[in-house]
């Protein structure tokens, strides 16, 4: 009896044995790790396809629009004589140092000033690059714009106005209108044309012109071991020979092929 005993214990205390290490069943849906695909909700899909449609209507719109780079040579308006609007905002957008020899030419119906100061800053206000070197008295510009008193708003008030002119070097500036006067006061003044820095096309053009001819030998001569930027004392003289040369054939309509920097604008 007492051998039963034990072996009823003996299986009591494995019985107990076994569930206290396994414990209780465990069922495998708390063992699984559950995955669930991120669907977006019926509204964030309608304002995705929404933004996906305005994103190719705007291309679309973009691609449609023609830009061209024709040089205009018409007044857009007969009491002030000035190029387009939308070309004037690409020119004073950057440099153009080939766009001179087309806007200055005499054959142009552009207004040419001269500066009446001894020194005026050239502040270009349109994010183009502004030239480091200062107007000087006499130097010529080209009239792009003018800008009455009240900027733009459409209010006509007194005041000074302000002039977005060219130089001759391809930046645009920004000056006060009383800064300029309509005939030559002094030797027209401009700041150096860099020959190494306009097209090839144009340069062979020039090079047709004698003048310019013997001013561009003069300089190769007298700049062979100069910067362009920051010239030797001969080399600025050859420099301004050859710009004083390449101004004049550009005044006498030197031919010249319609080649080199110009902007990009929509017409």
């Amino acid at each position: 009896m007492a051998t039963g005993r034990l072996r009823m214990m003996l299986g009591l205390s494995a019985l107990g044995w076994l569930g206290g290490c396994g414990g209780a069943p465990v069922s495998r849906a708390e063992n699984a790790v559950t995955v669930v695909r991120a669907e977006p909700a019926p509204a964030a899909v309608k304002l995705a396809a929404a933004d996906e449609t305005s994103a190719k209507l705007e291309v679309a719109s973009n691609a449609s629009v023609a830009t061209t780079r024709e040089v205009p040579s018409a007044c857009v308006d007969a009491s002030a004589c000035v190029p387009p609007p939308a070309f004037v905002d690409a020119v004073c957008k950057r440099k153009f140092v080939d766009l001179p020899l087309f806007l200055f030419a005499g054959k142009m119906p552009w207004q040419h000033l001269y500066v009446k100061a001894e020194y005026v800053e050239p502040v270009n206000p349109h994010g183009g690059e502004q030239s480091e070197a200062w107007m000087q008295f006499g130097e010529e510009v080209v009239v792009l714009r003018r800008r009455a008193p009240g900027g733009g708003s459409g209010v006509q008030i007194s005041g000074p106005s302000d002039l977005d002119v060219l130089r001759w070097d391809g930046t645009c500036a920004t000056i006060r209108a009383e800064m300029f006067v309509s005939y030559v006061p002094a030797p027209m003044q401009s700041p150096r044309i860099i020959w190494k820095y306009l097209d090839g096309e144009l340069q062979a053009a020039l090079l047709k012109n004698a003048v310019v001819a013997r001013s561009r030998e003069a300089e190769k001569k007298s700049c062979r071991d100069s910067s362009p930027t920051h010239p030797t004392p001969p080399c600025e003289k050859a420099m301004r020979q050859l710009t004083d040369a390449i101004v004049l054939a550009v005044h006498q309509n030197v031919a010249l092929p319609p080649v080199g920097s110009r902007p990009d604008w929509v017409k």
